[in-house]
Parts: structure tokens; sequence; C-alpha cells
């Protein structure tokens, strides 16, 4: 792996090159450790694949995502709303000016515990760390209906809004979150006929401004939503998806140009706990205050560390801060115990 020292035993390797691995980084070398030292993996081709592959063009990035809390406590400040493109730019800006040892294709497959370090599958290579670092976020794969889709509708029925341009058609958006109000907000500008397609009544797992908006869509006729509104099959009708809804007298079937779902994502969850970590009895992976597992030296940032829901980018500066400030003094814990024994 070119750029990467599979001989050296690094001091921390953080596993997901998104906002948690890359303010993690920032604060390790802050507090005193050696640039080289805290390697950051990214899996995708390019930095920050998760917010370039699965954020619209026109999706904002919001300091205060969710409500959450905007101040920071580490070296990075909070930051005005950006768009996906400006985004980029400025998470690119703070990987050059800390010069962060940041590497792309970088996939790990395994994170197996040793007594002293770690060994971490990485392709092909086996890299060694005294501590790991796992940010990889909530989502793995996007959540899929229960039914089977049609295999000649592939192109029409989605699960983001990047994989292919959607203007001037008619597209019915699935789900009750805040990437489906999202979802419709963009179609919109996009001059499309929307509906939105809910299993529940109220929208309550929206934030408070994506429902504003979907309600006010709705009472200016800008979109058709279906309330406790589920989906039976979706059929072939001519190329076009035609969606069979589970209470026909209510909904009737129809057809529409586009189908998105925007029903959520698997969690990494198998790949915690092929680690050995413990889990609470919500099927939740159990961290303290400043994400560190059960097993020593083995953190959690970002999504992981907040709850099975996520965070924001400021929730994942504030928790790389609080394990990086648990990270040094384990590592200078470990480096005084190591020169006593060679004293002896």
């Amino acid at each position: 792996m070119a750029g990467i020292d599979e001989k050296r035993l690094y001091d921390v390797i953080c596993v997901g090159g998104g906002p948690a691995g890359i303010s993690l980084a920032v604060e390790c070398q802050t507090m005193g450790l050696d640039r080289q030292g805290v390697l950051v993996l990214e899996k995708g081709p390019e930095i920050i694949q998760a917010i370039r592959q699965f954020y619209p063009d026109k999706k904002m990035t919001l300091a205060n995502y969710k409500n959450l809390p905007v101040e920071t406590f580490g070296v990075l400040e909070s930051f005005p709303d950006l768009t996906k493109s400006e985004t980029l730019d400025y998470f690119a800006d703070i990987i050059s000016k800390y010069q962060i040892n940041y590497h792309l294709n970088s996939e790990v497959s395994k994170v197996t515990p040793e007594r002293d370090y770690f060994r971490i599958q990485v392709n092909q290579a086996e890299l060694r760390a005294k501590v790991c670092a796992i940010g990889i976020g909530i989502l793995g794969r996007p959540n899929k209906p229960d039914f089977k889709l049609p295999v000649k509708l592939r192109k029409q029925i989605l699960f983001d809004l990047t994989s292919q341009p959607v203007k001037n058609e008619k597209v019915l958006v699935v789900g009750g979150g805040d990437t489906s109000s999202e979802y419709c907000q963009i179609l919109f500008q996009e001059n499309c006929e929307l509906t939105l397609c809910y299993r529940s009544e109220d929208f309550h797992r929206m934030m408070p401004v994506n429902r504003e908006a979907v309600l006010k869509m709705e009472a200016s006729k800008q979109l058709k939503i279906l309330r406790s509104c589920e989906i039976q099959e979706i059929v072939d009708d001519g190329g076009r998806p035609k969606v069979l809804f589970k209470k026909p007298e209510q909904f009737p079937a129809e057809s529409f140009d586009k189908i998105i779902f925007a029903i959520g994502g698997s969690t990494p969850v198998n790949f915690l706990k092929t680690m050995g970590l413990e889990f609470d009895e919500q099927n939740w992976v159990k961290v303290g205050p400043d994400g560190e597992t059960n097993i020593p030296n083995l953190f959690l940032i970002g999504d992981l560390a907040v709850s099975k829901t996520g965070g924001s980018i400021i929730t994942a500066y504030n928790s790389s801060y609080r394990s990086a400030k648990r990270i040094l003094q384990s590592l200078l814990r470990d480096r005084e115990q190591q020169q006593t024994q060679e004293s002896r």
C-alpha cells in the first residue's frame, strides 16, 4: 500500500475518513502526537466519500442539524451552513492545513485486538496501532422494502438522489424522516410532480424545519402526502413503476416515473460485534463518556458514539475531542509503564 508503512506501529489508526476521523486527527496532532503516527483510513476513492456519494448537490450541511448543540470544545470551530460543494472544500482545506495522514481506497475488513496493539486488515495489508478509533457512521447500505422489486425497473426505483438526475418527472418519495423531506424540497426545485408516502400519521422523526417545509408544500399544493399509507407491491407498468397500496379503497394504485425510498440504512452492528464489543439491550454498543468501549484503547467516535439515530458534524467534533484527550492519557500511561519496565 503506497504511502502507508506496514511495518510501523501507529499511535492511532482511525477507521473512517469522515468528519469524525478528520477531527480526531486534528485534535491528536494539536495535543502533541506525531502527525505520521496518526493514520486516517477512507474506504472511498475521494475524501469523505459518504457525503460526496449520498448528499444531493442541493442538500445543505447545517451546523445545528437536528437542533443539536453548535458549541465546539476542541480546535475546530463551528461553521456556517454550507452547500455540498462548500462542505467538501471545507474538509479538503482542513486535511491540507493540518497535513493529515489521510489515505483513500483503504477499506477495513477486520479489527483484531491483541495484548498491546490492534491488528487492522486494510485491503490486502495488515496494519498495527496502539489505539484504534472507529468513525464509520451509523449507516451502511440503504434499507430496502421487504417486497420484491421488478428487476427491469432498476433505473426507476432509487435509494438516493445522487445516482442519477431526477427532473421534470412524477415522483413518489417513500419515508418520514429528514431525508424524505429534503428530497421533496430538492425535487420541487427540479420541477417534479411530488407525492410523499409515509406509514404513520405524523412526521415525528423530522426536524421542525423539515416538518414545516413539507406541511407548507402540502398546503400550497406543491406536494401530495399519503399518511398512514404502506406499499403492498410495485409492478411494471410499461416501463414505469406502478404502486399497489395496502389500503386500495383509500389509496388507489398509481404509476410514477420514479420512486425514491428514503427509509434509512443498516447499521454496522455485525462489523462491531466481530471485535468483541459489548452491546446493550437495544442492541447498540456500550461506550463510556469519552467514547472508549469495553476493549481498552478501542474507541467509537462520531455518530457511533452518540446513538442509533446519529448526530451532527459538531457532535462528531466534540466526540473526537473527548476521545483524543483520553487517547493521549492512555498513550502517556503506557509509555511510562514501558519506561519503568525497561529501567528495571
